[in-house]
């Protein structure tokens, strides 16, 4: 069984950071794990690495995906299981980093197949408003509800029409699913974190991306013909659009942008602290935490 290290947890802990250090004294090779970074354009807004980082540590699956291509779970595991091969074939060890929780779970455990029958319902859902199909997922799968991005359109009708073709819920189906044997033998860690101090990092990391040209990059991608594209949804992109368009002031954008990411952090340390599974480090004790991956990697 291939062996993977997976570096996950919330929005802005530091994850970049340690992943870069971690590959100066591993022989590990980095695997992309965030939905927003697998778009090509979508940098400022995704915190992409900078060109520097990536000229001399090279990540995969960043960036390799057309603004307006339908993007999902399986794709990614499908080709984050090209790589883990790729790499395993190197005699290096695959580094998974990000915080999308469903894309991790999803390629630990394999996929939960979509029938022919959620297919059909599938298109019928697609003809109506999001804020419609958000309501009636709050009444049928409250737990997928309260994961879900009342903007993420294609997660809300997966779930619906997961419910109306089998008769239960889909975050019900996952939690059973989750039993299952793993496809890898891994190690699962994220940065321990004070969450008063999290969300101030977050402020900060919105106004970082406000001077590094968020605002520009957003008016770009619209001129190209990306307004409607499913990045175009993510945090901080949205808000920028609305202010672009007239619908909301500077200040009033940038605010959005910072409660969102950090309400999105906090479905996230909800979704982490529900597993059981991950070594949690405080990144001023590193000792402890590079023993147990010395160990992990020569075992």
């Amino acid at each position: 069984m291939d062996k993977i290290v997976i570096l996950t947890g919330p929005t802005a802990t530091g994850k970049s950071s340690l992943s870069i250090e971690l590959l100066e004294r591993f022989p590990f090779e980095i695997i992309n794990c965030d939905s927003m970074q697998v778009y090509k354009y979508f940098d400022i807004g995704t915190d992409k690495p900078n060109q520097e980082v990536l000229k001399k540590y090279p990540h995969h699956l960043l960036g390799y995906v057309e603004p307006d291509d339908e993007y999902d779970v399986k794709r990614y595991i499908t080709d984050a299981y090209a790589k883990v091969d790729e790499i395993v074939k190197k005699g290096k060890i695959p580094l998974l980093v990000g915080g999308s929780g469903l894309y991790i779970k999803c390629f630990l455990y394999g996929l939960i197949d979509e029938n022919s029958k959620e297919k059909e319902i599938r298109k019928k859902f697609k003809e109506f408003d999001a804020d419609y199909l958000y309501s009636k997922l709050k009444i049928i799968d409250y737990r997928s509800y309260e994961k879900i991005n009342k903007n993420d359109k294609y997660r809300i009708i997966r779930a619906l029409s997961f419910y109306y073709a089998n008769g239960k819920t889909i975050s019900e189906t996952r939690a059973l699913h989750g039993f299952k044997k793993p496809k890898f033998n891994y190690f699962k860690l994220a940065i321990k974190f004070n969450r008063d101090l999290l969300y101030d990092k977050i402020n900060r990391r919105v106004d970082s991306m406000i001077e590094r040209g968020l605002i520009e990059e957003t008016k770009a991608l619209m001129e190209k013909g990306f307004e409607n594209s499913p990045p175009m949804k993510g945090i901080g992109y949205r808000e920028m659009k609305l202010y672009l368009k007239g619908d909301l002031t500077k200040e009033r954008a940038v605010e959005l942008a910072k409660q969102n990411s950090r309400k999105y952090a906090k479905r996230q340390i909800t979704w982490f602290k529900r597993e059981n599974d991950i070594f949690w480090s405080d990144l001023t004790l590193k000792n402890s935490l590079f023993e147990k991956l010395e160990k992990f990697a020569e075992e």
